[in-house]
């Protein structure tokens, strides 16, 4: 792994300048493109730094359809998308909607229902049949959260049944000989569209129907209903949709994890509680915890358990929902576990093609995509599984996942007229294609990657070196201001050179997981790594028969001679009570002399 340190040093000497911010604060600040102006809004986030939703050009079209339609008894219908954001999408627009449509003395279910396409029979996002089953069951408007931007022929039907449809998404857009193609709707809700001018493109599916919900209240003179509760679900999609922490995504998050923390909501608090999750929600509760669940409904059942989960009031009903989502995540973990030893078991010690495309054809579909990116991740290029498609004959369905040096969104769209069914972004896809294209296929996108071998080497930037004798409490607490950490705002990573090991261990039920004492200018603190017997494999790879010897010695309780640099997030370990500092280490290597 190549480490590379950001050098921002001008705005570093700003922020220092122009501010009250500490040498770390004003490192990490500026190692994120936060400037003088930004620092207080993104340091502080608050309810007043969420922008006005009417920026969005057809915001008040679209409100005006619903506002209309509530008052109106015309009967609204929320389609969703199976993942956790179109979930969390959903259940703001239909808890929200029901609520509002109860202050106008409506009847809530009547009002608004709503519908979640299967995985596997209906495929992603608004198609015919969920506008002729919305049109049989009297729908006079479909709002559709986390799809439709692609959905033409969905929306087409909508047209011939006469159903006004509004499409709030975050996909990119399609185009057809180099021209953005507009989908037939009423009003058009979508960050990433070219000619959307909303300030800020990064709001994920559950973040656009937030502002919907935002537009509405101002438009109707309404006080927002459950607002805490509904950014709850915003944040929840923004951190399992793997959107950028900045801007306005910073603020929902900081404010959404608030109240996720102190949530009445029986679903989440069921879910919370099988796992044993007692402490303050974080973005690993959401996206390692809560999503993965959510997420495995939509794979091997309904994604409407999730939603109902988030819906339900009766605790004996929501136990029983969180309790299915729990079994569920379970089997998933298995298909997945097993999908990606076969994976690696056709792949590994092979000379590898720079786009791996490969046919597993006994997996689940719904785990193409989770295989893919374990499958990118230990090899790092752009990786497609594919399996047989359960819905169709001959037919295979996959997933993507890519490296930073390859957009595979638009790569791969370049031949979207050869296939099935496509759609994605930069770093993943789904597609659909013919069994008999899939060999001509897997050699046309190879032969247009023009990727470099240097690409295929993992690297990661680190914010700067920090000896372990500046790891103490006040450091720890400046990099919490800087929270929530996820993409776009990672977790703060530094260097340390010329540390002295004196002692480590591999525990865990696979011995997989080191323990590392670390000594440098007399300041000792633990490490731990959760992939540490690969680490010490390159290690002992890269020192070769010393540092073999050594690292045996050490693993063995003896006296070590090892000297390494490492790359580490220092954090607070909590243990039966007792509170102190650890090293989570991302990388480790011989110091030169």
């Amino acid at each position: 792994m190549r480490w590379f340190m950001k050098n921002n040093r001008e705005a570093y000497q700003t922020l220092r300048r122009e501010t009250t911010q500490s040498p770390l604060s004003a490192l990490l600040l500026a190692n994120r493109g936060i400037g003088t102006e930004e620092a207080e809004a993104f340091l502080h986030p608050r309810k007043e730094d969420l922008l006005d939703p009417f920026l969005f050009q057809e915001m008040e079209i679209a409100v005006t359809y619903i506002y209309e339609s509530l008052q109106t008894d015309t009967p609204i219908r929320i389609i969703g998308d199976y993942d956790q954001d179109g979930v969390a999408a959903s259940t703001i627009l239909v808890k929200g909607l029901r609520a509002l449509a109860e202050g106008m003395g409506k009847n809530p279910m009547q009002s608004v229902s709503y519908a979640i396409p299967d995985r596997i029979e209906d495929g992603y996002g608004l198609n015919a049949s969920l506008v002729e089953q919305a049109a049989k069951e009297g729908i006079g408007l479909i709002i559709t959260v986390d799809n439709g931007v692609a959905a033409f022929e969905g929306l087409e039907k909508a047209y011939e049944y006469q159903i006004p449809v509004i499409v709030t998404d975050h996909h990119e857009a399609v185009t057809v000989d180099g021209q953005v193609k507009r989908p037939p709707c009423e009003a058009l809700l979508n960050p990433k569209f070219p000619e959307e001018t909303y300030p800020f493109p990064g709001l994920c599916g559950a973040g656009v129907a937030f502002k919907v919900m935002q537009a509405l209240c101002r438009y109707g003179d309404m006080p927002m209903p459950f607002f805490d509760e509904l950014i709850g679900f915003a944040a929840l999609g923004t951190i399992c949709d793997m959107m950028d922490l900045q801007g306005e995504n910073r603020v929902i998050v900081s404010l959404g994890l608030e109240a996720l923390s102190r949530t009445e909501n029986p679903g989440l608090r069921a879910l919370l509680k099988l796992h044993s999750w007692d402490r303050p929600v974080t973005t690993y509760t959401a996206g390692f915890i809560i999503g993965p669940c959510i997420n495995s409904s939509g794979r091997l059942s309904t994604a409407r358990l999730g939603v109902e989960l988030f819906l339900e009031q009766d605790e004996a009903t929501v136990e029983a929902y969180a309790q299915e989502l729990y079994t569920l995540n379970e089997e998933r973990k298995d298909l997945t576990k097993q999908g990606v030893e076969e994976a690696f078991a056709r792949l590994d010690g092979k000379v590898l093609p720079s786009v791996i495309a490969e046919v597993l054809p006994d997996v689940h579909e719904s785990v193409c995509g989770l295989i893919a990116g374990r499958v990118k991740d230990r090899y790092h290029r752009p990786t497609l599984i594919f399996t047989k498609a359960m819905a169709g004959e001959h037919l295979l369905k996959g997933s993507g996942r890519s490296i930073e040096a390859y957009d595979m969104f638009a790569s791969l769209n370049l031949h979207r007229d050869r296939y099935v069914a496509f759609g994605g972004h930069r770093m993943a896809c789904g597609m659909t294609v013919r069994e008999e294209d899939f060999q001509a296929l897997r050699a046309l996108w190879n032969a247009e990657a023009n990727l470099q071998e240097k690409d295929f080497e993992p690297s990661v930037d680190f914010d700067g070196v920090l000896d372990l004798s500046s790891v103490h409490a006040d450091a720890l607490d400046a990099m919490e201001t800087l929270a929530p950490y996820g993409k776009g705002n990672p977790s703060p990573l530094f260097a340390a050179a010329h540390c002295n090991v004196l002692s480590m261990r591999l525990v865990g039920r696979q011995k997989n997981v080191l323990q590392i004492l670390l000594e440098s200018k007399g300041a000792r603190l633990q490490g731990v790594a959760f992939s540490g017997d690969t680490l010490l494999k390159k290690l002992a790879q890269e020192g070769g028969s010393t540092a073999e010897a050594e690292i045996r010695s050490a693993l063995y309780g003896q006296p070590s001679a090892l000297t390494v640099d490492i790359l580490y997030r220092p954090e607070w370990n909590e243990f039966q009570g007792k509170k102190k500092i650890q090293l989570k280490l991302a990388d480790i290597r011989m110091s030169k002399v």
